[in-house]
């Protein structure tokens, strides 16, 4: 009697398990030929509207022209006595830098640069690339209270996030 048991439980359960098979694939053919027919009826239609005449034309002024540089008495007691064209490298020493940006675009680092570099009379601004950022940093100064200055300046153009940090900084004849 047991062995009788035995086989028909393990007969039961061999055809049980292989008929699930057949469901399962059917089910996936019907999905995929209802979204290949929702396909082909998005591609038959055609958009036939015309936006020309509801669109508006829009004129703005252009401001007058006007010389962004700031005068060079506006920072009072800050005098800038550097001039990129008059001096040389002679070395490099540990230093400070005040660092504006840090950011993964190239090109939001080099227009940052370029906004430093017109509005400040200092010209010793870098882009350095530390993996996986661009920083922008400005100045070569020898002493902490020196870059705390200018970090001040750049803070009051705007540029609420500088920071001083230390760096390897050029020094000049």
């Amino acid at each position: 009697m047991k062995p009788f048991i035995i086989y028909t439980f393990l007969t039961v359960f061999l055809i049980g398990c292989s008929a699930s098979t057949g469901s399962r694939y059917e089910k996936n053919e019907e999905k995929k030929s209802e979204t290949e027919t929702s396909k082909e009826t998005n591609k038959e239609i055609d958009e036939d509207f015309d936006i020309t005449p509801y669109q508006t034309e829009i004129n703005i002024e252009a401001p007058p022209l006007t010389e962004d540089k700031l005068p060079p008495d506006v920072w009072y007691g800050y005098v800038d006595t550097s001039s990129v064209l008059e001096r040389k490298i002679i070395g490099t020493t540990d230093g400070y830098r005040v660092q504006v940006l840090s950011t993964d675009d190239i090109e939001e680092a080099n227009r940052v640069r370029a906004e430093i570099y017109e509005k400040t009379a200092r010209k010793e601004v870098y882009v350095t690339f530390e993996p996986p950022f661009y920083k922008v940093k400005a100045g070569d100064f020898t002493s902490k209270s020196e870059a705390n200055d200018f970090k001040f300046k750049l803070n009051q153009l705007g540029y609420t996030e500088a920071k001083v940090v230390q760096d390897t900084v050029n020094l000049f004849e």
